[in-house]
């Protein structure tokens, strides 16, 4: 049996996605420290920087990532050898497969670059660092882009992981709308903050 195309395959999928959802919330929330001012912000991050933990987190966040994109591909990759119609999983209509995996691939990439750029900042500033970034228009683009395409991810995503799981089983949860609606709107408020202070 292919594990990546089972049961217990999409299930650990659906776990790696959790683990990066729970990640996400956290980065919003503890973004949203940036209103708060200058001080408050680098103390939090200097401070979480340092946490024993901190390097654990990453190497889990790492893991898990590719966890999900691995068995992501391979169960579109085993879905595409199917024989016959009658056992290939419809991709669905409303999602053309192209902008589908295009949105993941660009998604992909919008992560490996943030956190790369994000290791190459001066941590002993990085509320001057986020101003100069939202101050470049190209890296304005960029992040909204990004935030746009995480929050068009996570609402097909989180419906499906929820079904996974066994949690719901609506497709369109407005649950999961309203949840992305935040996500994206708390993102989006530190560079909106930014261009018009």
């Amino acid at each position: 049996m292919n594990f990546t195309n089972s049961v217990v395959g999409k299930r650990w999928m659906a776990f790696a996605g959790i683990v990066w959802f729970a990640y996400v919330v956290f980065h919003m929330v503890s973004l949203l420290n940036f209103h708060a001012g200058k001080e408050i912000f680098n103390d939090f991050y200097t401070w979480f920087n340092q946490l024993p933990f901190y390097y654990l987190m990453v190497a889990v966040l790492i893991f898990s990532l590719g966890l999900h994109v691995f068995t992501a591909i391979s169960r579109q990759l085993a879905n595409n050898k199917s024989k016959g119609v009658g056992n290939k999983k419809p991709y669905p209509k409303e999602i053309p497969r192209v902008v589908a995996w295009s949105g993941a691939s660009t998604l992909l990439m919008f992560v490996v670059f943030h956190f790369v750029q994000m290791q190459l900042l001066d941590q002993t500033d990085l509320h001057q660092q986020l101003l100069n970034i939202f101050t470049q228009p190209i890296m304005l683009i960029v992040y909204v882009l990004g935030t746009i395409t995480l929050s068009t991810h996570l609402h097909h995503a989180l419906s499906n992981v929820l079904q996974t799981l066994g949690v719901s089983s609506k497709q369109n949860n407005p649950w999961v709308v309203l949840i992305v609606l935040i996500l994206f709107f708390g993102f989006v408020s530190v560079p909106v903050s930014i261009i018009y202070a």
